[in-house]
């Protein structure tokens, strides 16, 4: 009797109940997904049915926990690495900028995905907050492959103008994207991926063509093997999959509601990312002893002033933006009451 008192007592106060899930036509076009038929959460509710459904199975469990688990992987490797630094210790500022700018995209992801459907004014504010920790992330990408990866002549040239212009680089993407979100209504057309896209991949492909003289010098040098490289085509592979994945939505369009729960575009953007997220590491230990110079290393208060420029600028972008997102939201809602 004492057990099932207490059983009863779990189930009621402790315990998240069981959550009914709706279908795509039950929710309003905003928090609708292409190919996502089924599973989705009660829009509206408090923040706690949002956080007890991180526990629930519906259409956002993967993609909730695919970078929630990535979070606690990236802080494993980075605690890590800095338990027993493999490389110089002076490229320690390197590593921390960029383990920091890892946990920021993983855990916005995980935010964005776990509360965006409580109103529409969260769900744009939600993916603000994802935007900026992508940013943060792509500009932790930029530091690491411009301090232990760069091309050296490349480095010489750029070395007074690259921290700035990537901590600009950074804020715009995240504006565009911001911008793209709400200039654009569901169901989204391709010029809204167009935007996101060009803003990270424009920095994304500039951050790699400071590597691709590598590839080449290693080519045309008979002391040297290509799989030298190898920590780096590894790298631009889970790239190039987490933008397919991004991009196509596929299987979700070609199997329509088969794969609401588990299988989904998104979920495998995720784990491409987390992946390409972790064998980063292994570029920054491998470059920091085999190819960057100790005057590579960088001043640990220039990144220390990046980073807080960055998190100045982003901080603004998403303020300003408040009044914005409400006028998007009141046009929204002006929408489907006419309809």
């Amino acid at each position: 009797m004492e057990g099932n008192k207490l059983l009863c007592f779990l189930r009621r106060h402790v315990l998240p109940r069981a959550q009914t899930t709706i279908s795509s036509n039950q929710v309003i076009v905003l928090y609708r997904e292409p190919g996502i038929l089924t599973g989705y959460r009660l829009p509206g509710q408090s923040f706690r049915y949002y956080l007890a459904s991180v526990f629930q199975i519906h259409n956002e469990t993967v993609n909730i926990w695919t970078h929630f688990v990535g979070f606690f992987l990236v802080l494993y490797r980075w605690l890590t690495f800095l338990y027993d630094p493999p490389f110089d210790t002076r490229f320690l500022p390197v590593l921390n900028v960029f383990g920091f700018g890892s946990l920021c995209y993983t855990l916005g992801s995980t935010t964005a995905h776990t509360f965006h459907s409580k109103s529409p004014v969260i769900h744009y504010l939600c993916f603000q907050i994802d935007y900026a920790g992508n940013a943060c992330y792509s500009l932790g990408f930029s530091i690491y492959m411009f301090y232990t990866s760069c091309h050296i002549p490349f480095f010489d040239i750029l070395n007074r103008s690259y921290l700035p212009f990537m901590v600009m680089l950074s804020a715009i993407s995240c504006l565009c994207c911001s911008i793209a979100k709400i200039k654009y209504a569901r169901p989204y057309p391709f010029r809204r991926k167009i935007w996101n896209l060009l803003s990270f991949g424009t920095q994304t492909v500039l951050m790699f063509s400071l590597v691709v003289p590598r590839y080449l010098s290693c080519y045309y040098d008979p002391l040297c093997q290509l799989t030298s490289m190898n920590h780096h085509t590894y790298v631009v592979i889970f790239v190039l999959l987490s933008v397919f994945f991004y991009s196509s939505r596929l299987p979700d369009k070609l199997l329509l509601g088969k794969v609401d729960i588990v299988g989904q575009s998104h979920q495998l953007f995720h784990v491409s990312s987390v992946m390409g997220t972790l064998l980063q590491f292994d570029c920054i230990a491998w470059d920091s002893n085999h190819h960057a110079t100790i005057n590579m290393a960088p001043d640990p208060r220039s990144l220390l002033v990046a980073m807080i420029s960055y998190l100045t600028l982003v901080f603004y972008i998403i303020c300003s933006f408040r009044p914005f997102i409400l006028k998007r939201v009141e046009i929204d809602l002006k929408s489907t009451k006419e309809h």
